[in-house]
């Protein structure tokens, strides 16, 4: 989970990264550069349950890596 701020100017900048499996806050290693991190974006479209759903996840390393170890097929 990602959370803006608006500038003077309206545009935004990214202040906090949520690991939206754990909860941990990904740190901030210097301004505006984060530990590193998935994300995840999806948007849904017909013939599926989900039907014009839009979903978007941030997972932590560690998190990532329990989803992955539990693949059946795994990545390279």
């Amino acid at each position: 989970m990602k959370e803006y701020t608006l500038k003077a100017q309206e545009s935004q900048v990214l202040t906090k990264v949520v690991c939206n499996c754990c909860g941990k806050e990904i740190p901030l290693i210097r301004e505006g550069i984060r530990e590193e991190y998935f994300h995840a974006e999806k948007a849904w479209g017909y013939f599926s349950n989900q039907d014009g759903r839009q979903d978007s996840f941030d997972l932590c390393q560690e998190c990532y890596e329990k989803m992955h170890e539990g693949f059946k097929i795994k990545l390279h």
